[in-house]
C-alpha cells in the first residue's frame, strides 16, 4: 500500500489552510446589508441559548434576606405591550420605550431577549422554560401582572416561586404589605401548586406567614408532586428566642395536602409546623434540612426528630440553628428501640452539619445522639457561656454504633470547619487544632473568637505526631476580624515552612489596604474580600449578641388576625372563595 510521506501530508494541510483563511474569521467581518448571521440558526438552539443565558441570572444564589432589586410588574407589563406595539408600526425594530435613562429599570435577560427583534421574540414566547422562574417583593403590588404573564408563558413546566417580601429596602412612601394582597397574589399560585417545584417565602411579619400557611392547607389543595424545595423565613418569630407568640399558629394545618414526595430541601426560619404531617415526616428522599430559631415550645419531640431523621436514606446536609428536639437530652428517648431507648440516631451520609446557638448541654447531647461517620465539614456558632466541655466533646472518641470501630475524635475526619463564635479556655485551641490533621478549609470570625484561633497557625506545633505546624493541610482561610499585618505574617510564615496557604477570603471591614491587596494577590492563589453582613451565621449571632431589639409592629399596617383564636374550617374554605 503507498503511503503519504509526512512532509506530503504537511505541504497539503498548509494549503488547505491557506485556502480556507478567508472564510476562518468570517465571524468577525460585519455582514452586508440587513443579513443577521445569528438569526441563521435553528429556533430550538437559539432558544437553548437563551435559556443558558436565563440561567446565569442565578435568582436562587441571593440571599433571601435581602429585597432585592427587580423590574416593577408594571415595568415588565408596559414593556411587553410596548413591544407589541412597535412590532406593528415598525416591523423588525423594537425598542423598550421613551424611558428616560435616569431610570434605568435593570431587567433579567429573559425580559432583555423579547426586545432584540421580532425574530427572537418570538423565539422567546415560544420557549416556556425561559418563564418559569417567578419573583414576587416587598415592591410589586397587585394586579401582578407579571406573575400572571409568567405562570401563562411556562405553560405546563414546573414552576419556582420566590416570594421575597420581608419589608427590607421599601420606599418610605410605600405601604407596607398587606394580608389582602398576599391572598390577591395567593389566589393566582395555588391553582398551579401540582406545577410547583421550589417555593421560597421571606415575611417578616408572623401573621403574613399565616395567611401563606393556610394558602397551601386549604383542603381542597391537592398534593405537590412537583414539589423539591421549601424554604420559609420569618423574621418576626426569629426575635422571639424564648417562647413563640403564636404558639398553636399552624399545629393544625396540613401543608400540601400532606404529600410531597420529591422533596429534598426543608428549611424553616422561625416556622413551625405540626411536625408528624407526612410531607415533612415521610420525606424520603430529604437531602438538606435546617431547622432555625424555634423556641423550646414549638420544637419537635425527640421521638418526632427521630422519625423526621430516620426517615431519609440520603440525608446529606444537617443545620439545627437555634432549633432541634425540644427538652432535656437526658429524655431524649429512640422510637422503636424498646431494648435500647437511648440508642443514637445513625446518620451515615450526612457530610455536612451545624450546631449554632445551643446551650453547651444541648449541643453536647446532639453530638452524643447523632452517630455521623461521614462528616466532612462542621459549622459552630456559639456566644454567651463557657463552651469548654464542648470542645472536649469534640475531641474526644465520636459516636458510634459499633464497638469493633475503632475510636476516632468528629473533628478528625473534617476537611471544613466554620466557628462564628465559641467561648472557651485558651488552652482549648489546642485541643481542638491537634484533632484537625485533615483539614483543608477554615472559616472563623475573631469579632467572637480569641485571637489565638488566628495566631497559632503561623506558630511551630508543640504535639507529638502532630507534624511541624498546626492545621499542615489548611489551603484556605475565611476569616473576619483580624488585622491585615498579622494575615500577611502567617501567609509568609506558612509558605517558608512549605504550608502555603492558596486562597484567603478577608471580610471587607478589615480595611485592607490597596497595597496589602496587591501582595496578597502576589504571594496568593486567591484573594478576595467578602461582606459579612452576607453571612447568616455571623450575621444572626452579630443580631443576638448586641441584643438589639426590633419592633415588628411597626412595620405592618395590614389586616389584623387574632392568632390565639381558634381557627374555624370555615376560614380556611374561604381560599376556595378568593
Amino acid at each position: 500500500m503507498c503511503q503519504t510521506s509526512p512532509l506530503k501530508m504537511e505541504m497539503a494541510q498548509t494549503q488547505q489552510a491557506e485556502e480556507l483563511e478567508p472564510h476562518t474569521f468570517l465571524a468577525f467581518v460585519p455582514p452586508k446589508g440587513d443579513v443577521c448571521l445569528i438569526n441563521n440558526l435553528p429556533p430550538e438552539l437559539l432558544g437553548h441559548i437563551f435559556e443558558l443565558g436565563s440561567a446565569d441570572d442565578g435568582i436562587e444564589d441571593i440571599p433571601p434576606k435581602d429585597d432585592r432589586k427587580m423590574a416593577n410588574a408594571k415595568d415588565i407589563h408596559d414593556h411587553d405591550a410596548e413591544v407589541k406595539e412597535d412590532e406593528s408600526e415598525e416591523g423588525n425594530k423594537e425598542e423598550f420605550g421613551d424611558k428616560d435613562e435616569s431610570s434605568q429599570v435593570s431587567l433579567p435577560f429573559r425580559f432583555v431577549v423579547p426586545q432584540v427583534c421580532r425574530h427572537w421574540r418570538n423565539i422567546a414566547m415560544s420557549t416556556p422554560a425561559l418563564w418559569t422562574t417567578i419573583e414576587v417583593t416587598s415592591a410589586t403590588r397587585p394586579p401582578y401582572e407579571a406573575v400572571s404573564m409568567l405562570l401563562e408563558r411556562s405553560k405546563s413546566l414546573p414552576i419556582d416561586l420566590y416570594l421575597y417580601c420581608a419589608f427590607y429596602k421599601v420606599k418610605d412612601d410605600m405601604e407596607p404589605l398587606s394580608d389582602a394582597d398576599l391572598r390577591f397574589l395567593f389566589a393566582m399560585l395555588i391553582p398551579h401548586i401540582h406545577r410547583w417545584q421550589t417555593i421560597v417565602v421571606s415575611l417578616r411579619v408572623c401573621q403574613l406567614m399565616y395567611t401563606f400557611l393556610c394558602a397551601v392547607s386549604d383542603p381542597a389543595i391537592p398534593a405537590a408532586p412537583r414539589l423539591t424545595a421549601v424554604e420559609l423565613y420569618d423574621y418576626e418569630d426569629i426575635a422571639h428566642f424564648d417562647n413563640s407568640p403564636y404558639p398553636s399558629i399552624s399545629k393544625h394545618l396540613t401543608l400540601f395536602g400532606g404529600s410531597a414526595p420529591l422533596l429534598t430541601t426543608i428549611v424553616l426560619w422561625g416556622v413551625h409546623v405540626d411536625w408528624d404531617q407526612p410531607w415533612i415526616s415521610s420525606a424520603s428522599n430529604l437531602a438538606d434540612l435546617e431547622l432555625a430559631f424555634h423556641s423550646e415550645d414549638v420544637r419537635p419531640s425527640w421521638a418526632q426528630i427521630s422519625t423526621i431523621l430516620r426517615s431519609p436514606s440520603a440525608l446529606q446536609k444537617l443545620t439545627l440553628r437555634k432549633s432541634g428536639p425540644s427538652g432535656d437530652p437526658a429524655g431524649w428517648l429512640a422510637v422503636g428501640c424498646p431494648t435500647n431507648p437511648s440508642a443514637p440516631i445513625q446518620l451515615p451520609h450526612v457530610t455536612d452539619f451545624g450546631v449554632i446557638f445551643h446551650s453547651q448541654a444541648h449541643a453536647i447531647g446532639l453530638l452524643r445522639k447523632f452517630c455521623l461517620p461521614a462528616l466532612k465539614s462542621l459549622v459552630l456558632g456559639f456566644y454567651d457561656d463557657d463552651y469548654t466541655d464542648l470542645v472536649h466533646e469534640l475531641a474526644g472518641p465520636a459516636t458510634s454504633l459499633s464497638l469493633a470501630q475503632e475510636p476516632r475524635s468528629l473533628l478528625s475526619g473534617l476537611e471544613s470547619l466554620k466557628i462564628a463564635g465559641l467561648p472557651c479556655r485558651t488552652e482549648c485551641v489546642e485541643t481542638l487544632y491537634s484533632e484537625l490533621r485533615n483539614l483543608t478549609s477554615l472559616n472563623i470570625s475573631l469579632v467572637f473568637l480569641d485571637q489565638l484561633f488566628l495566631d497559632i497557625l503561623s506558630t511551630p506545633c508543640t504535639l507529638p505526631e502532630r507534624g511541624d505546624i498546626w492545621l499542615p493541610r489548611l489551603v484556605t482561610l475565611r476569616v473576619s476580624g483580624a488585622f491585615v499585618s498579622t494575615l500577611r505574617d502567617l501567609v509568609s510564615t506558612r509558605r517558608e515552612l512549605g504550608v502555603p496557604l492558596s486562597s484567603l477570603y478577608v471580610e471587607k471591614r478589615c480595611y485592607v489596604l490597596d497595597e496589602d491587596a496587591e501582595w496578597f494577590k502576589e504571594n496568593l492563589e486567591t484573594f478576595e474580600l467578602f461582606d459579612g453582613s452576607e453571612d447568616a451565621d455571623y450575621d444572626e449571632l452579630d443580631e443576638e449578641y448586641d441584643g438589639d431589639d426590633v419592633d415588628m409592629d411597626e412595620e405592618y399596617d395590614g389586616d389584623d388576625i387574632d392568632m390565639d383564636e381558634e381557627v374555624d374550617d370555615d376560614d380556611i374554605d374561604d381560599w376556595s372563595d378568593t
